[in-house]
């Protein structure tokens, strides 16, 4: 889920300051793009004091014109955002209700509120209603960056894969820009593609000159580098996101991946204290805990995961589904039960290939091995460079007594990024040596 919770940030907020062009025609039923006077920068990637002030003035102004129905709806992106940076899910309802009051003076044709909806809605997970949402918003105007966006990304996370690429063919030409590239760029990711998704960020920088543009591609691109085994590149491009935009926190978790893809351990501990200090992720928590655990700091491993049990149940208070997050943590470090109850109901609703992985495993520790290897070959479909995908999918064929796939896979996940959370990467080891002494 990492670069795809990077990539959603994209889909973030473009401060309006004019009206929306009058479409043209192509003559071929396609109409063309046309600028819209807005803001360059997209708030997803403002620092997080340049947001807070954004949303200062947005409230400012709405107490001088409560019945400014784009201002409403842009606050409540703000807001969305605010959560996302802060990890404080109480903005969630906060943009629940001003994306309601920009309904109540604007009840139709207010593509920029169902955006937010949209926005809201990926945000809690709810990619399905996020997908209606944008939709909606298109049905208004065609334009409309941030539905065109999050439109891709909800098709991406429900497992829609041939349409994410028809819809991410049609926000290149209605709106090209550093978020559609991003986009393109994790679609061949997914497929395995890691050069071509190299090759699209390049060709982005090379266009790209607003920092927080810069600074994003540039934590892509080292994840990217990092995965490939080029731990030079990715420090390179990493010194040079943080030189562009001080303190960025993607840039952080990805500088700790590095340090453990060095053997830096010990720094590795300090840099996700720093990155889970300014944002509370679930995931960032969970690689911290496991980080704790492999370098023997137990009791400081299952205090990190009492905080983000305690981080979960707050998003959860604030209407965010977090069942695929819940599922991949109890499998390993909780109830078998409980990860398999989350696994399905996350199953029922997406097949994605993420779903495909955390079901699988979730089958497999509770013993249901010849339902786990079907669901984990979905899981690995696309050949998408996951380690833990091929990790799991390895260790649920050991079970099966599949020796000679056991050992293919488990090393194909071992090799695909050196910076796999040690406890991860140790428990692929293990069963590579017990397979070694039973060969």
């Amino acid at each position: 889920m990492r670069r795809v919770l990077l990539v959603c940030v994209l889909a973030g907020i473009l401060v309006l300051v004019g009206t929306v062009g009058m479409l043209r025609s192509t003559g071929t039923g396609e109409p063309l793009a046309q600028p819209q006077r807005v803001d360059s920068r997209a708030l997803g990637l403002l620092p997080q004091n340049d947001l807070a002030a954004t949303v200062t003035g947005l409230q400012e102004r709405l107490k001088a014109q409560p019945d400014d129905a784009r201002s409403w709806a842009t606050l409540g992106l703000a807001y969305v955002e605010m959560a996302r940076l802060t990890g404080d899910a109480s903005y969630y309802p906060k943009a629940d209700d001003v994306l309601g009051r920009s309904f109540a003076v604007e009840p139709e044709d207010n593509d920029l509120a169902h955006a937010g909806e949209a926005a809201l809605a990926a945000a809690r997970h709810e990619f399905g209603r996020a997908l209606r949402q944008a939709r909606a918003a298109l049905a208004i105007n065609a334009y409309q960056p941030q539905a065109l966006a999050i439109r891709v990304d909800a098709l991406t996370e429900l497992g829609r894969y041939s349409a994410q690429l028809a819809a991410l063919e049609q926000a290149d030409r209605r709106q090209p820009g550093v978020p559609i590239f991003a986009r393109y760029s994790y679609a061949e990711e997914l497929r395995g593609h890691t050069e071509r998704a190299v090759d699209i960020l390049r060709r982005a920088l090379e266009g790209a000159t607003i920092p927080a543009d810069r600074a994003f591609l540039l934590t892509l691109r080292a994840d990217l580098e990092r995965r490939s085994g080029d731990l030079a590149a990715a420090h390179a491009s990493v010194r040079e996101a943080l030189r562009t935009v001080p303190d960025f926190v993607p840039a952080l978790a990805s500088r700790a991946r590095l340090e453990v893809a060095g053997g830096n351990l010990p720094a590795a501990v300090t840099t996700w204290q720093h990155v889970t200090s300014r944002s509370p992720l679930p995931e960032y928590l969970l690689e911290l805990g496991e980080l704790y655990a492999a370098t023997g700091q137990d009791e400081l491993a299952e205090q990190q995961y009492a905080v983000l049990q305690a981080t979960a149940a707050l998003l959860d208070g604030n209407g965010v589904r977090l069942d695929l997050e819940t599922a991949a943590y109890e499998a390993d470090h909780g109830s078998a039960v409980a990860a398999l109850d989350a696994a399905r109901a996350e199953w029922s609703r997406r097949q994605s290939v993420h779903a495909a992985d955390a079901f699988a495993w979730a089958l497999h520790v509770n013993d249901k091995d010849r339902a786990a290897i079907r669901i984990a070959a979905q899981a690995t479909r696309l050949n998408t460079p996951v380690p833990t995908f091929w990790i799991h999918r390895g260790l649920i064929e050991l079970s099966l007594g599949r020796m000679a796939a056991a050992a293919e896979h488990l090393r194909k996940g071992l090799r695909l990024d050196p910076g796999l959370s040690p406890w991860q990467a140790d428990r692929a080891r293990d069963a590579l040596d017990r397979l070694a002494v039973a060969g």
